[in-house]
């Protein structure tokens, strides 16, 4: 059976009887492309590819010239160049293949590897939409075939001005100077990115604000990459959206016109780019007007947050440490353990407190924080401001971070020893070297030490509960507002905005796959329509982070994390690499940045 794909617009316009001429690529299926009286389609040859393929009549429809018995027809509308339509059979990928972090799973592999097997099938219909998304291209060499539009079209003056700008010396001068720019700007990019993730300390992993300085300077990185591939062909190809794949556009390569192929990966990098740029300045905008109001009000919540620190640094802190070491409610501990204990955080807690904790959260220190941070929002965007906000809470509470990693330490060491005077008395003992459980003869005197020590530890665990217990509750109460925190950074510096505008402007522009529907009353008729990207392709990112999230911190994982006293951390590292899918894991050189821009000059 043979398809013949039929423009929407010929079938609801008002033709007299005409010919239907058609045009076929090597491999593709019949793509009508007009109804043209006879005499115009004597100035149409054959061998330029157009094809007598039967004649319309308004009353009786299409009569059918070919020698095929079976025809079916797929009416479809066709997409506009200029505006970025285009057909496609798979989404679009909005991040990059080398960053597609879902195709670890077996699931998805399996169904990556089953679309790889149905292309082969799939082939015709991948080179017939090709060729529809060229339409519009087609039908203008047609028209030229047949002479329809004898006068050249007329430039304006705003289109003469730009080309004869363009051909000026003072342009190619701009052109130099700005490539001279940004390879200055990349070259300050790379290194500083290389020296935040290159130290011994890895500060990107460590500190908010060392991951959004290298997060820019990444992009920054990226941009003349990303313009290059959306500038590849000259002047025309911001009209070129991406095509089905990248072995159609080899294909389409060969063909007489330089317009019926498209680049096949820069309509995704075109995305991106823009995707990117107006979440800078987005960034900017808000970080212009939370910088606005914390100048204005700098007075009132640095006092404000000198009474709040104060208290809940300090104050509450103290007491609860306190307290433990007392026989809080009731409950009998361990004398000399709770009181060492309760002395040591005493200590810890009165010394971070005269050390720096006091100086930094002093209503002079706050306001000046405030300033720091209101100016930086201002000049580098919200998300610079809250990187700081996270690092300065990361620093305030260092004291209760270490409170809680002394205490869960201690309770994981006493869940080790007890575990394994447990398998003494069941007459086992663990094998470190293959990792395992073996038999084992003991001695009755081993018997009776792991039964003294035991019971010793047994005694001690209620003691050593209550304080891990407590700071676990701090360390949560402290690691909700920096997570929280970063993800509004994420959201910021991640969010597809212009994809969600593209959507909601051009559903179109951004393709997700194609639906084919019968048309009523019709036995060979089918509607070829246009799926947008859905939702969750969009936020495809997102759901992997919430996953994360949700693992790290809300899960049964997490509770059993918590009972046997492993340290819960951010893994901000880990996070956001999901959140870099946009970026390449390797920044280019500035070798290779300045020979591509050199070669774009010419």
């Amino acid at each position: 059976m043979n398809y013949v794909f039929w423009p929407k617009h010929l079938s609801t316009s008002r033709h007299g009887i005409g010919t239907v001429v058609a045009i076929r690529k090597a491999g593709s299926d019949w793509v009508v492309l007009a109804v043209l009286e006879e005499k115009e389609y004597n100035h149409v040859s054959s061998q330029d590819g157009y094809v007598k393929i039967g004649t319309w009549d308004p009353t009786a429809g299409f009569q059918t010239a070919l020698n095929d018995a079976q025809l079916c027809f797929m009416e479809f509308v066709p997409p506009k160049l200029k505006l970025m339509q285009f057909y496609s059979l798979e989404p679009i990928p909005l991040i990059l293949p080398e960053r597609d972090y879902l195709m670890d799973s077996p699931v998805s592999k399996q169904k990556k590897l089953g679309l790889e097997q149905r292309q082969a099938s799939e082939f015709r219909l991948r080179k017939s939409i090709s060729v529809l998304n060229l339409y519009h291209e087609h039908l203008l060499l047609l028209e030229a075939r047949i002479s329809r539009s004898k006068s050249k079209p007329r430039r304006t003056f705003f289109t003469s001005l730009y080309q004869r700008v363009r051909k000026s010396n003072l342009w190619a001068l701009l052109c130099h100077w700005a490539v001279y720019l940004a390879i200055c700007v990349h070259f300050l990019a790379i290194t500083i990115t290389t020296l935040l993730n290159g130290t011994p300390l890895n500060l990107v992993s460590q500190s908010a604000t060392a991951q959004q300085i290298d997060l820019r300077c990444q992009q920054l990185c990226y941009f003349p990459v990303q313009y290059l591939r959306i500038n590849e062909i000259p002047a025309s190809n911001k009209t070129h959206p991406r095509s089905e794949c990248q072995e159609t556009q080899k294909e389409n390569d060969n063909h007489i016109s330089p317009r019926t192929s498209f680049p096949c990966e820069n309509y995704p990098d075109y995305i991106r780019f823009y995707n990117t740029i107006w979440l800078i300045v987005n960034d900017v905008s808000f970080g212009l007007t939370v910088g606005t109001l914390l100048a204005e009000n700098s007075h009132n919540i640095s006092e404000y947050l000198n009474v709040f620190f104060t208290r809940y640094l300090f104050e509450k802190v103290h007491q609860v440490s306190t307290l433990l070491g007392q026989n809080p409610i009731g409950i009998k501990l361990n004398g000399e353990l709770a009181c060492f204990l309760s002395d040591l955080f005493l200590w810890i807690i009165d010394f971070s407190y005269s050390t720096y904790i006091r100086g930094i959260i002093s209503t002079s220190s706050i306001g000046f924080f405030l300033k720091v941070i209101s100016t930086t929002s201002c000049c580098f965007g919200l998300t610079f401001a809250l990187s700081l906000i996270v690092d300065l809470m990361s620093l305030l509470t260092m004291h209760i971070s270490l409170f809680y990693f002394i205490s869960a330490k201690m309770y994981h060491w006493q869940l080790h020893v007890m575990r394994t005077l447990l398998y003494l008395f069941y007459g086992k003992k663990r094998n470190v070297l293959r990792n395992r459980v073996d038999s084992n003869h003991f001695e009755l005197d081993q018997l009776l030490m792991g039964t003294l020590f035991f019971t010793i530890l047994i005694f001690l665990l209620p003691t050593l509960s209550l304080f891990y217990a407590s700071f676990t509750v701090f360390r949560m109460a402290v690691l909700m507002p920096e997570v929280a925190l970063e993800s509004i950074m994420a959201l910021l510096n991640h969010f597809p905005l212009f994809v969600l505008l593209l959507k909601l402007k051009d559903p179109k522009r951004i393709p997700g796959g194609i639906t084919v529907k019968p048309i009523k009353d019709s036995a060979n008729s089918f509607n070829l329509q246009n799926n947008p990207l859905m939702f969750k392709t969009i936020f495809r990112p997102y759901a992997v982070l919430m996953r994360m999230m949700v693992d790290n911190y809300f899960s049964l994982s997490t509770l059993n994390q918590v009972l046997v006293g492993r340290p819960l951390t951010i893994k901000r590292n880990k996070m956001y690499k999901v959140l870099y899918s946009a970026l390449p894991k390797t920044p280019i050189t500035t070798r290779a940045v300045w020979t591509a821009l050199s070669g774009a000059l010419g």
